[in-house]
């Protein structure tokens, strides 16, 4: 009985996993995280660094934050350029500023707000539409501009930061108001602050919140790792600015 005894448990031991077998292991459920796309540069750094550090891959839409605000529900995780466009539970991780972006040397001479104005010197600008958080930041900077008569509507209208700067890179339009951040990923360019009434706006205050939607514990791991050092790096690397 004690030799059939021994037999039993070297076979159990035989049978049972080690650390270098072959043994599948239950892969870990892969998340939809939605975005805005001033994060697009940022965020696909950072889904790489977390799938290499959890093993969890995460897939991204990127977007403006108006239009996959209506959508979030079908996401893990939801991160939006604006508190306005935030409908969950949130934790503000980044903040950006609206700046006018131009091509390096400025070749067309433009100048905030001056050279929108009608005339021999006139140039153009394109925006985002005003729904979307980059669309309505630049509204409000306009609306204050301190020009007689206000400043001329823009010669073209992106749906998101994207599109809008690809109107400039592509030389439709002279200059474009986008996020900082996105004038640090193109080199090409440079940006000039916005201005509020008289003077120079150069604080960081968009605020781009963070939310769990799916309350998956993978959710969780990324909301977390969004908010860890490692990725606050990759933002500010990205021309973010930290709260």
């Amino acid at each position: 009985m004690k030799r059939f005894t021994l037999m039993l448990v070297a076979a159990l031991a035989a049978c049972s996993p080690t650390p270098d077998d072959d043994t599948p292991r239950p892969e870990a459920k892969p998340l939809t995280v939605y975005a805005d796309s001033a994060l697009t540069e940022a965020f696909t750094q950072i889904g790489k660094d977390f799938e290499a550090s959890q093993g969890i891959k995460a897939g991204f839409v990127f977007g403006a934050s108006s239009a996959l605000e209506k959508l979030a529900a079908d996401a893990d995780v939801f991160a939006s350029a604006s508190v306005d466009n935030m409908k969950y539970d949130s934790k503000v991780f980044a903040l950006n500023r609206l700046v006018l972006a131009i091509p390096q040397g400025n070749p067309k001479n433009v100048r905030v707000y001056d050279s929108f104005v009608p005339g021999a010197a006139q140039t153009s600008y394109a925006m985002c539409v005003e729904e979307a958080p980059c669309g309505a930041a630049a509204k409000n900077v306009l609306k204050n501009a301190p020009l007689r008569g206000g400043v001329p509507g823009p010669k073209a209208v992106g749906q998101d930061v994207k599109e809008t700067l690809a109107k400039l890179t592509s030389g439709e339009v002279d200059s474009a108001f986008v996020y900082a951040s996105d004038v640090k990923a193109n080199p090409g360019l440079f940006s000039v602050p916005t201005r509020l009434g008289n003077e120079p706006s150069q604080k960081a205050d968009l605020k781009f919140p963070i939310a769990i939607v799916s309350g998956s514990p993978e959710a969780k791991k990324f909301y977390d790792f969004v908010l860890s050092e490692k990725a606050r790096a990759v933002l500010t690397d990205a021309g973010f600015e930290l709260p």
